[in-house]
């Protein structure tokens, strides 16, 4: 799908990859409505961009259908409904981590993700077409041994995902899951790894990033990766799933 003249929502965009895309899809000719939990970011970013844009907690569906109606009375029907918002977490080896923390990740990684496909999905079926797109992580191929929440939800958004292109894909509806790896943003960098750890020697720019989803949305890609780590660990369950979870038990990449 081209962006030009698209009408697309990026939740968590009023910084990060987020904002990052809704500049870059702007760029492409694409109409992007902003919105972020921080009102200050949705402000600016809208602003820069001379587009509109709405501050709410998209765990909230009434939040979520106030996004889809502000779209609908700007620029129309919506193309392209990008579930973007993430949550990290602070790092906690070797523990489940406190109830609040899967609370947050299940509303914000799974459950705003089902609540856009109830906003959005009857229009573009009554239409034949659409593309929910969605941020998971490469975490969701793999495992981050020091954060259960994210890990259990970043899978349980791909299975989502796919539940959703298997379900879909004949009557229209493209649907894509995006898995990327380190990115730098500040879900990363607040998580206090030295300045030599090579993980922020090697992620990617947001710029960089929302450039591979550009050219990604044109492909109509199921799973968009940016790294050779969620491939690898694919391969590696399917050919010996025992061993994989040993590896990993054992501190191994």
């Amino acid at each position: 799908m081209k962006l030009r003249d698209k009408v697309v929502v990026i939740t968590g965009s009023g910084g990060g990859i987020g904002e990052a895309c809704a500049r870059r899809f702007t760029a492409e000719g694409a109409k992007v409505i902003v919105t972020d939990i921080n009102p200050d970011g949705v402000e600016r970013v809208s602003y820069d961009i001379g587009s509109v844009g709405l501050s709410g907690d998209i765990t909230d569906p009434a939040t979520v259908d106030a996004v889809a109606d502000l779209a609908r009375r700007t620029y129309g029907d919506i193309d392209i409904w990008f579930s973007n918002a993430g949550y990290a977490g602070p790092r906690q080896p070797a523990d489940l981590q406190p109830d609040e923390i899967w609370e947050l990740s299940w509303h914000l990684h799974v459950m705003s993700h089902v609540h856009a496909v109830r906003a959005v999905l009857p229009a573009m079926l009554e239409r034949g077409d659409g593309y929910l797109l969605q941020t998971a992580s490469v975490v969701a191929l793999a495992i981050q041994p020091d954060k259960a929440a994210y890990t259990v939800t970043k899978h349980a958004a791909l299975a989502l995902a796919e539940w959703l292109a298997a379900t879909y894909r004949s009557k229209g509806i493209k649907v894509s899951c995006f898995c990327p790896g380190a990115m730098l943003t500040p879900m990363l960098l607040t998580n206090d790894f030295p300045a030599d750890h090579p993980m922020l020697k090697t992620a990617a720019t947001p710029e960089q990033v929302a450039d591979r989803l550009v050219h990604a949305i044109d492909d109509e890609r199921f799973l968009i990766l940016d790294s050779d780590v969620g491939t690898e660990s694919l391969t590696a369950k399917a050919s010996d799933y025992e061993k994989w979870v040993t590896d990993i038990a054992r501190g191994r990449k």
